[in-house]
């Protein structure tokens, strides 16, 4: 089996945007300081990854549910006058169904599909990535259809092969079977997520480059202070991680990560959100920070 593609590839996504100055600081234990900036600016966007984030991931993407604390908090901090956007490898479609708060930015697949609230989707596929990627997904169904504990996810602009439930050997298959589609596709690239191969057009595309152009689209010719919150737990998010200036959050596990805090899992999110949102509301003059909850 040839697999020294996906591997450098896994090590290459890995190491790229590690971080490598100081660990992450735990959220909780940081808010004060982040309220403070939170007060300090004029404008504020939170982004957010969906699955393993906002939501907990299932066996089964279609599974993947959000709690309605999460949807009440998204809602109310878009109402703050927030710039609101859920940036996902799922097409953009799903996830605005999924999360279904509307008045915010919806990203699908990586950030090749963009919805701004209350205008169509743009698509940033070229007409030549579409016929290219319809007809990898068709070869790879062909290839992997019947692979135990395979599961397949066709996209708009990806391909994304699960194996969450498959076994060493159907794993080791699978890798073949990719391998060989790389080599006649080398331009091709190739993403590992938690349990996920997830095969992208080769143009440099990504959850980054979406969140750079909504900023720009809201900025405007504005010459204000914007605070950027991000919120992601894989290792698509690291890019936006290692990019970005402001409130960066791995979600999950400590782990290395060019994020500035961290949160221990999905179950701490609710919270978090709901904190960001009291820290949004006006404050009366004299009116000091409130203490950080026990943890």
């Amino acid at each position: 089996m040839k697999s020294s593609r996906i591997s450098s590839s896994i090590a290459t996504d890995q190491s790229r945007h590690a971080h490598k100055g100081k660990s992450p600081l735990y959220l909780p234990d940081a808010w004060r300081a982040v309220e403070r900036r939170i007060r300090r600016a004029d404008r504020i966007a939170f982004f957010t990854d969906f699955d393993g984030t906002l939501a907990p991931l299932a066996h089964s993407p279609n599974h993947v549910q959000l709690g309605q604390v999460v949807r009440r908090s998204l809602t109310s901090i878009a109402h703050n006058g927030v710039v609101v956007g859920v940036i996902s490898g799922r097409k953009i479609s799903d996830i605005q169904t999924r999360v279904g708060v509307r008045g915010i930015w919806y990203v699908g697949a990586h950030g090749y599909y963009l919805r701004r609230p209350g205008i169509s989707t743009l698509c940033l596929l070229t007409p030549l990535e579409k016929t290219e990627m319809s007809l990898i997904r068709r070869r790879l169904v062909q290839r992997l259809r019947g692979i135990p504990g395979i599961m397949l996810e066709p996209k708009q602009a990806t391909m994304a092969i699960h194996y969450r439930q498959a076994s060493r050997q159907s794993c080791r298959t699978a890798l073949a079977i990719i391998e060989e589609l790389l080599l006649e596709y080398p331009h091709l690239r190739l993403l590992h997520g938690k349990k996920v191969w997830e095969l992208l057009p080769a143009s440099q595309i990504s959850k980054w480059t979406a969140i750079r152009r909504i900023l720009d689209f809201e900025k405007g010719k504005e010459k204000t202070r914007w605070l950027v919150f991000y919120l992601g737990d894989d290792i698509t998010d690291e890019m936006v991680f290692s990019k970005m200036r402001g409130i960066s959050i791995a979600v999950g596990k400590r782990r290395r990560t060019a994020a500035a805090f961290f949160l221990d899992s999905t179950r701490e999110v609710p919270a978090f959100l709901e904190k960001l949102c009291e820290s949004l509301k006006p404050k009366s003059p004299g009116e000091h920070f409130p203490e950080p909850p026990a943890c």
